[in-house]
């Protein structure tokens, strides 16, 4: 069956397709009977207007551009569901777009989302290069790190408090008599672990133990990666614990220790800083900092309809109230939700 278009709405409407779009965007100056003999074709044809033709005529697109470092990721995918969820509350449609980590790609994608009119940008990646927040910026569309931090207050952004789960779970470690504690990360570079990292190291001073900073490694963010020798790296340093920063790289670990048939938690304990489902469904279970990414998600998906709406209001010249700004705080951007530690099979 041929989907109906605006032309063949026009045609049998016997107006205008500048009058068929007219009444799909409400447009008041349209008269009631012409109104209503539209309406009656786009039933009967069962027309359903693309949301970025509407944006065409509207200026307004209704749509979100969700950009992802990997649409595989398992991280990456729950959080779009717990964007989908609010986006279907407040009517946006979103557009998923997978830079495949690549930054060149990544400005692509901006510039697509530019002439596609989305109403604003959720970004999913790992972190963002200050080439990208430069392009945004220019941009000028609304836009909400979700899961990751910048490096300034450019944007908002939605995480939990990645320095002090970090300095929980070393805390808790070292109390119990843990003190070679290993910290497997991505890039120094990255902001997130550098929260991480000044956690890490506030809980060896706290507790007064010393810290070898052979033991914070870098250049780790997948099993692939993990699997080239990571878990002889940490051992070579003396660790017997280890935090890792995604949860592939925390599998990876389990797995060559179980090629070295060493006993999980007794010789050798993992936590991960992710906290996907994968972390269920290996054995042993392996333990995390409990990481809502559902939340996560669906937080800066309604951060995002608020800025989006209080932009719209200053377009206009309207007056901004506290109701707008409610859950928002224009010189605090950083929107952190609770964590807690979850132990499971791979901790004692």
């Amino acid at each position: 069956m041929t989907t109906a278009t605006i032309y063949d709405v026009a045609r049998e409407a016997r107006v205008s397709m500048a009058t068929v779009s007219r009444v799909v965007n409400n447009n008041p100056n349209v008269k009631a009977t012409t109104r209503a003999r539209v309406q009656e074709v786009i039933e009967r044809l069962k027309y359903t207007p693309n949301a970025v033709a509407r944006g065409l005529a509207s200026k307004k697109s209704t749509t979100i551009g969700i950009v992802l470092p990997d649409i595989a990721d398992l991280a990456s995918a729950e959080a779009v569901s717990g964007i989908e969820s609010v986006a279907n509350m407040y009517k946006y449609n979103i557009i998923l777009a997978n830079s495949c980590s690549d930054k060149e790609m990544e400005k692509e994608i901006f510039q697509s989302f530019q002439s596609k009119q989305v109403d604003g940008i959720l970004y999913l990646g790992h972190s963002i290069s200050e080439e990208s927040r430069g392009l945004l910026k220019k941009l000028n569309i609304p836009v909400v790190l979700s899961g990751n931090l910048g490096s300034d207050d450019t944007f908002y952004s939605v995480n939990i408090d990645y320095e002090k789960a970090s300095y929980d779970i070393t805390g808790e470690l070292l109390k119990h008599g843990r003190e070679k504690i290993a910290i497997v990360i991505s890039s120094f570079e990255s902001p997130k672990a550098q929260r991480m990292i000044a956690g890490y190291k506030r809980a060896y001073a706290e507790n007064k133990k010393s810290l070898d900073s052979n033991l914070i490694i870098e250049g780790y963010k997948s099993y692939k990666d993990a699997s080239n020798g990571l878990l002889t790296t940490i051992q070579k340093n003396k660790a017997n614990v280890v935090l890792t920063m995604f949860d592939e790289v925390a599998i990876s670990v389990l797995h060559q220790a179980q090629d070295k048939d060493l006993k999980i938690p007794s010789d050798f304990e993992i936590v991960s800083f992710e906290n996907t489902k994968l972390l269920d469904i290996t054995r042993p279970k392996i333990s995390s900092v409990f990481h809502p990414i559902f939340d996560v998600g669906a937080v800066a998906m309604r951060t995002l309809t608020k800025i989006i709406d209080i932009e719209k209001a200053r377009s206009k010249g309207q007056e901004i109230t506290e109701e707008d700004w409610a859950g928002l705080e224009e010189d605090k951007k950083e929107i952190q939700l609770p964590h807690r530690v979850v132990h499971r099979q791979t901790t004692k």
